[in-house]
C-alpha cells in the first residue's frame, strides 16, 4: 500500500468517525478505536519494511 492509498483511507475513516458520532458518539468510540487498531497491526505486521 502506497502513501497515496494509506492517506485516502485515513481520510475515509476520519470522515466515518465524525458522521458517526453525530449519531451516536459512543459507536464513534468503537469505530475510531477498531479502525485505529487494525491498521496498527497492518503497519506493524504486512506492512513491507
Amino acid at each position: 500500500m502506497n502513501n497515496q492509498s494509506q492517506a485516502a483511507l485515513a481520510t475515509i475513516a476520519a470522515f466515518l468517525v465524525l458522521f458517526s458520532a453525530m449519531i451516536d458518539p459512543r459507536a464513534s468510540v468503537v469505530l475510531a478505536l477498531v479502525g485505529l487498531l487494525s491498521f496498527s497491526v497492518y503497519k506493524l505486521l504486512w506492512a513491507p519494511r
